[in-house]
């Protein structure tokens, strides 16, 4: 793609020839292209091309130290838990963080969230092991999906765990592989050093691309949601899309600096078992300003 700052996106080939698909020109790209986003690097260079790889797309990201793994299964949870609640427990190293709760008429989501391992050399020297180095690949160049649940079931095994962690358990036997999801935790280093859109007004970030932050409250898909209607509120309230792209980052920004603030607190110590303040309120009382 082409940004041309005198008219609108053009579409381009890899030697910057322009395509003639008789596809519609459009004023404005939608980055939202996750956490290791290109157009982010885009927005960030102030780059109208995209005829070579952009190099650095990721490099504004860090490692949390955790895998999570999660799915959704056809099954309810355990009839002693409340339809309608989340439920969570912790190892007490905080190595291992497990969640389960409602996903649909007699659906279950699961995720797991399980540390890096600390290991000491001979030599005194420190090194870390994720849950998910030594499995076997696949042919996607990941870990394959059977290992990964096997080691997870073992892995929740060994804790000294209680009835619902048991139910959890049983819904992990019950999830069929090719369902269960697995990432690293990543996030934006720091947000807010740079607004959510090109200084051309032609791209517009919004999803992790816009502010990736650490799943400890599992919120990514609901700011993109309220990315979404805030953007469109924008628009139409707007003079103009450049004011409209302009509010859209001052209405998303400090909203998202402080979610990034309160889940990295979250994954700070809630894994742990630590009491955090309660932000649910915040979080869902949220109305487009």
């Amino acid at each position: 793609n082409k940004v041309d700052s005198q008219t609108n996106v053009r579409l381009i080939d890899s030697s910057g020839t322009p395509i003639d698909n008789n596809l519609p020109s459009t004023p404005l790209i939608i980055g939202a292209d996750g956490v290791r986003s290109v157009f982010r690097a885009m927005v960030r260079k102030s780059a109208t091309k995209l005829t070579q790889p952009i190099q650095d797309a990721g490099e504004d990201v860090k490692y949390g130290g955790r895998i999570n793994i999660k799915a959704v299964v056809n099954k309810s949870l355990n009839g002693e838990y409340k339809s309608g609640h989340t439920y969570a427990s912790f190892a007490p190293d905080g190595s291992v963080a497990v969640f389960a709760g409602p996903a649909g008429d007699d659906m279950t989501y699961w995720a797991i969230s399980v540390a890096d391992s600390l290991n000491t050399e001979d030599n005194d020297a420190t090194s870390t092991t994720t849950f998910i180095d030594d499995l076997p690949i696949g042919d996607d160049g990941r870990a394959t999906k059977e290992s990964i649940k096997d080691k997870l079931l073992t892995k929740l095994n060994t804790l000294d765990s209680d009835a619902y962690v048991a139910s959890v358990i049983d819904l992990i036997e019950s999830t069929p592989v090719d369902d269960v999801y697995y990432q690293k935790s990543e996030e934006a280093k720091e947000l807010g050093t740079h607004p959510l859109h090109s200084k051309d007004g032609h791209v517009v970030l919004a999803g992790d691309a816009a502010h990736a932050f650490s799943a400890s409250y599992g919120q990514a898909a609901n700011f993109a949601l309220e990315d979404a209607a805030t953007l469109a509120a924008c628009i139409r309230d707007g003079d103009n899309l450049q004011n409209a792209l302009e509010e859209y980052s001052k209405k998303r920004l400090d909203r998202c600096i402080e979610m990034q603030a309160r889940s990295a607190e979250r994954a700070a110590k809630a894994m742990k078992g630590e009491q955090v303040e309660d932000v649910s309120k915040w979080i869902f009382q949220w109305e487009i300003a």
